[in-house]
């Protein structure tokens, strides 16, 4: 429902569903987008209202106000009479304004206003319903079309005929009963199957009720694209046979290249030969070097393996062939005392998939699962169109005691670019135990290949397609090193992708001094307003996880044990400077690199968090750091360093093993770095009044 407010005069909506549908195909997605503006340049007071038709959580997305001149313009956003956002947008600057609504009931409202004080400006922005509804749709349950649920026989024909079932109904619940397991085999095969397969499809809930899923390696669990309204809930995912082994180091031999392991009987005996991956890939091998005597946490090098074979005919017996450049790797393994080495099984191991993909969808959720290790990559939300909520969605080695794997590599690899950003809660994880990231988010640049008028020639990059471009989004120009922001614009035509990955988008203004060798970034992909709260990392594995972030992202009342948090900024990957990273409310305890680093970013906040052993490094240009309200305990040495022309504010109560005195006797700053031990000019922010 659509009303205008008593500040309204004139109202000119672009409603952008027929885009809405181009992008997440042929279905109404009129239940997800309930609310589009995109209003053209006015100089009046504008406020919007959108009456709340379905109870739940919605986001306010692809959220935009250029001003372009005059003064300072106030946006308020407010869930009835409860002002929940605002900001006063400056002039000759595009400010976004991206926010999540929890919670709503039929009949609240949702009112965006703004209140210009002769100054002209134009905006937009996306209201989306984000919780999957299901409510009347009819149910099918898997045992009626043949699900044994005994643990041993294979159930997927039958499970597959209940989803097939609600796909063709149109919509539809399939229940497992909670206290079964359900075993899933398939064509038992190196070929990757997907059990809940859903694409191009809406209305579709996977009811686990809490029932084990036994997965034969290397399937997946789902494969999300190009749907809306799904949730997958209530499943404790594992895999049988394993599709790793780890053995015991009895001999490393780093002149011949040769690591001698035993494999325990709780394996199957082990395959053994060339690897069966890709040509020049090889097995993704770690070792692992216990913290403690008996201790199942430690530290380990990454080792490449490209054969193995057996000794003497023994069956566990097993020799590991490592690659050339594997000698340092080696060497570590003998220096430091390696007892342990995971390994892939030769034909299901470390496959080149996710285990849980969505994609170009809307509204989608995942609840409630518990995996307890992956043959391959994890999770990933990959250039969806609206809300993606992962709740309760925990990652944990099964057996502390004695396993060290998760997975061959991250766990939430954000490699695509996400118009809305999504949610993470409550998740609980062991991140060392997984080869690569815990977290990676990131989104690409694209370089300016040429200039002609209002057009660029772009060269799309890692992940990117011309596909992913749209009129109406917001695209900003940069300097090649990202130190210079050349301007924004908003795309008016998007030409067709050719032969050399090259394609034309036409822009609405060309930003003053852009030129070839510049980078473009999408501003619509850049996974805005992600959110990551209450979600916690406990270390069992072999070293220490990791949270790569080339993008912001909120991290909210997490508690992080061996995690290793850092921007990263890297012209080979086409890395885009994070911008608006918070870590706000988090616990952060000590990690093999023992810091946070902040590289190249742009005004990052670490805010009210406990940092245990951890001091921050601000490197690379990094703009505006606000280090506010942090406690360090547990320090012996600095609890900030900085390098290489970087700025940051250090206030609000901080401490250092309980004391605020003398903070900056453990602040060390080269010459080209500046820090500041007040609060900074624009904090608090300049809001308007409440009217």
């Amino acid at each position: 429902m659509r009303k205008i407010c008593p500040l309204e005069h004139h109202v000119s909506l672009w409603v952008l569903s027929v885009l809405l549908l181009n992008l997440i195909g042929t279905k109404d997605a009129s239940a997800t987008i309930v609310y589009t503006v995109d209003h053209p340049i006015t100089t009046q007071a504008k406020c919007w209202i959108h009456a709340v038709e379905e109870a739940g959580d919605y986001q306010i997305g692809m959220a935009w106000i250029e001003v372009k001149s005059g003064n300072k313009v106030p946006v308020e956003v407010f869930v009835n009479s409860n002002r929940v956002k605002v900001l006063y947008a400056p002039v000759g600057e595009v400010t976004r304004f991206e926010t999540r609504l929890e919670g709503l009931a039929v009949g609240d409202e949702i009112r965006v206003k703004v209140t210009p004080s002769e100054s002209a400006y134009r905006i937009g922005y996306q209201i989306a319903f984000a919780t999957p509804t299901f409510d009347g749709l009819p149910v099918f349950n898997v045992a009626g079309y043949g699900a044994a649920g005994d643990g041993t026989t294979d159930d997927r024909t039958a499970i597959r005929k209940a989803v097939d079932a609600a796909i063709a109904a149109g919509g539809g619940i399939v229940r497992f009963d909670g206290t079964k397991t359900y075993r899933v085999i398939g064509d038992k095969s190196p070929n990757i199957e997907n059990l809940f397969d859903l694409v191009g499809v809406g209305g579709i809930k996977i009811e686990g009720n809490g029932a084990n899923l036994v997965l034969y390696p290397p399937d997946r669990l789902a494969y999300i694209d190009n749907s809306e309204n799904i949730q997958v809930d209530g499943f404790t995912v594992d895999y049988d046979p394993l599709p790793y082994y780890q053995g015991t180091i009895d001999a490393i031999d780093v002149a011949n290249l040769t690591v001698d392991i035993t494999v325990p009987d709780r394996y199957e005996v082990p395959l053994v030969g060339p690897n069966t991956l890709p040509a020049g890939w090889p097995f993704f091998t770690y070792t692992f070097v216990p913290d403690s005597p008996g201790a199942r946490t430690g530290t380990g090098r990454h080792l490449y393996i490209d054969s193995t074979e057996r000794i003497e005919d023994q069956a566990r017996k097993i020799r590991l062939h490592a690659r050339s450049n594997m000698t340092p790797a080696l060497q570590h393994a003998v220096d430091r005392g390696a007892t342990e080495i995971i390994v892939p099984h030769r034909d299901y191991g470390h496959r080149g998939v996710f285990s849980l993909s969505v994609r170009r969808s809307s509204r989608v959720t995942v609840s409630n699962v518990l995996f307890h290790l992956l043959p391959h990559l994890g999770i990933q939300p990959a250039e969806n169109v609206g809300p993606v909520t992962f709740s309760n969605v925990d990652l944990l080695v099964k057996d502390p005691g004695t396993e060290l794997f998760f997975s061959w590599r991250g766990a939430y690899s954000v490699t695509g670019h996400n118009r809305w950003g999504f949610l993470i809660e409550d998740g609980d994880w062991n991140g060392s135990a997984m080869y690569d990231d815990l977290l990676a988010f990131y989104t690409r640049t694209q370089d300016v290949m040429g200039v002609d008028g209002q057009t660029l020639d772009l060269k799309f990059n890692i992940e990117v397609h011309a596909g992913l471009f749209r009129p109406g989004d917001w695209i900003s120009v940069w300097t090649e090193d990202q130190t210079r922001l050349r301007g924004m614009s908003r795309i008016a035509r998007v030409g067709a992708e050719r032969a050399d990955h090259t394609f034309d988008v036409t822009l609405e203004s060309l930003p003053p001094g852009t030129r070839v060798n510049d980078v473009a970034i999408n501003e619509e992909l850049y996974n805005r307003d992600t959110l990551v709260r209450n979600c916690t990392n406990r270390d069992v594995g072999a070293s220490n996880s990791s949270t790569r972030l080339r993008t912001g992202g909120h991290f909210l009342n997490c508690d992080f044990e061996d995690v290793n948090i850092y921007t990263e900024f890297d012209r080979t990957f086409h890395s885009v400077r994070a911008r608006n990273l918070v870590l706000e409310n988090c616990t952060i305890r000590p990690t093999d690199h023992g810091r946070i680093l902040l590289y190249r970013a742009i005004h990052p906040k670490i805010i009210g968090c406990t940092l245990d052993n951890i001091f921050v490094l601000i490197g690379g240009d990094t703009d505006s750091a606000w280090l506010q309200g942090n406690s360090w305990i547990n320090m012996t040495g600095n609890i900030v360093e900085m390098t290489d022309d970087c700025e940051a504010c250090l206030f609000g109560d901080s401490t250092r093993n309980g004391s605020a005195e003398n903070l900056s006797d453990w602040v060390k700053t080269d010459a080209t770095s500046t820090i500041r031990y007040s609060a900074p000019s624009d904090y608090p922010a300049d809001l308007p009044p409440l009217r």
